[in-house]
């Protein structure tokens, strides 16, 4: 946290919400992984964590992360939080351990 490489949210009694975890350097930046307790989910956190990272990340740059393929339900949400801040869906990539598909998502930053 003290390279600004993972970053979170806590709520009033201090209880870690969210968090998410960055790596790469300019103008290569990844989202290594975001999370959201299922507990604090759709009250903004997933949001304002990436609105956080486009925030500090320098432009030019390219913001990469990987989710979950379309055929994995629990990853719905995720697509469409990226999707809401205009990263594009990308290249395939290999299926994770329970057998489903992930896929990369970029953000260009001018």
């Amino acid at each position: 946290m003290e390279r600004a490489e993972a970053l979170c949210v806590r709520d009033v009694t201090g209880r870690i919400d969210g968090g998410v975890l960055l790596g790469g350097e300019a103008p290569d930046i990844w989202i290594r992984w975001l999370a959201v307790r299922h507990a604090a989910r759709r009250r903004g956190i997933g949001a304002a964590l990436v609105v956080e990272v486009i925030r500090r990340s320098p432009t030019p740059s390219t913001i990469s992360l990987t989710t979950f393929g379309a055929d994995i339900a629990d990853g719905r949400a995720a697509r469409r939080l990226y999707e809401r801040f205009g990263f594009v869906a990308g290249a395939m990539l290999p299926r994770g351990p329970e057998g489903g598909t992930r896929q990369i998502y970029t953000l260009l930053l001018k």
